[in-house]
């Protein structure tokens, strides 16, 4: 618990930047058993007026995950409640996620976690309590 302890509010979270592919999709739909036709049918998401498929939600937070796991291991820390709000379409590409460390006691530290796109619009945007492990 040493490292939960030393966190303040204010502490930014390290740039987690990564690429979604088609291909993960793919296997997060099979991993979820998620075959929305908006994840993988392009011609359709073209004839909808949308410029490309769309990514899972849930993977785009997921990776939103991984940047909070990445500062502060499992075995440091659990979530133990979070809310997500999908602001816009993240699309297949360049994804960076972080967050900031809104505030703190003894036993919880909140955190303000987005996802931003290529051009740096926030596509998702998430609250996360934390505990100690």
């Amino acid at each position: 618990m040493e490292r939960f302890d030393r966190i303040l509010p204010g502490e930014q979270l390290p740039l987690l930047h990564i690429a979604i592919t088609r291909e993960d999709l793919v296997r997060y739909a099979g991993g979820a058993d998620d075959y929305v036709r908006q994840h993988w049918d392009h011609p359709f998401m073209i004839e909808s007026g949308f410029p490309d498929v769309v990514v899972h939600g849930w993977l785009t937070f997921a990776h939103m995950c991984r940047a909070v796991e990445a500062w502060l291991p499992p075995d440091e820390a659990r979530i133990a409640g979070f809310s997500v709000r999908y602001r816009a379409p993240t699309y297949p590409g360049s994804l960076s996620c972080g967050g900031t460390v809104v505030a703190r006691d003894r036993e919880t530290i909140m955190l303000d976690l987005w996802a931003k796109d290529a051009v740096g619009a926030t596509t998702t945007a998430a609250e996360m309590k934390l505990v100690p492990a």
